[in-house]
This record gives C-alpha cells, structure tokens and sequence, in this order.
C-alpha cells in the first residue's frame, strides 16, 4: 500500500514538472525579459521542398532581407532550400514580434526553443 502512494507522488510531481516546462516553452520570445523561453520558427524538414522554395521567393521579394542567405552571406552555408528558408522565415518571425500567426505557413513550418544557429550563422 505504502509503495503504491509513493510511486502516485512520484508520477504527480513528475506530471507537474511537466507541465511547468510546456508552459514554459510554449510562449515566445514577446516576453524575454520575464524570462519567457525563446522561439525560433524554422521550416518543417518534412516540408516538400518546392513549396519551401515558392515561401522563399514570396518572402524575399516581399520585403524580408535576405542577404544573408546569398553567396558569401553568413547563411549561405549550408547551400539547401531548407536551411535558407528556416533563416527566412525566422526574420519574417521576428520581424512580426514573434507572433504565433508569423509563423503560419501551413505544415512547412514548426517553431522550436532550441536555438538553430550554427556556424556564422547566428539566427536573430
């Protein structure tokens, strides 16, 4: 009897953990300053890559800058449709606060807490 009251106390906490770190990580980074997680809107990797590459031609002839992601950027490499999009759709992101419906796109986006910038690519 005592053994299955401490394992409901384990499982209780551990539901509570839980759910401390999803309310956590679902808030974007509006609240940064409150030491609200921030978050990164990237492309889905199971997006098919020509609706990919039509969100990145919208995106960068509708106003997002997207030098970075040209020859010689600091996004540039690695040279793949879904690496460029993810730094695209991340300023588009940004660029609107962050905002759950900034990063929209259908199923080719996911938002994520885990920074992906790597190399001298440094995601904003």
């Amino acid at each position: 009897m005592v053994r299955a009251k401490t394992l409901s106390s384990c499982g209780l906490i551990a539901l509570i953990v839980l759910m401390s770190a999803m309310i956590r990580t679902e808030s974007s980074d509006v609240g940064i300053n409150r030491g609200v997680a921030r978050t990164w809107c990237i492309a889905n990797p199971l997006a098919n890559p020509a609706t990919l590459q039509k969100d990145l031609d919208n995106l960068c002839g509708g106003g997002v800058d997207c030098h970075s992601i040209q020859p010689g950027g600091a996004c540039y490499e690695p040279n793949t449709v879904v690496e460029h999009v993810s730094v695209v759709y991340n300023l588009y992101y940004k660029s609107h606060q962050s905002q759950p419906s900034a990063c929209n796109f259908g199923s080719n986006t996911i938002t994520t807490v885990s920074d992906p910038s790597h190399g001298s690519c440094v995601f904003p």
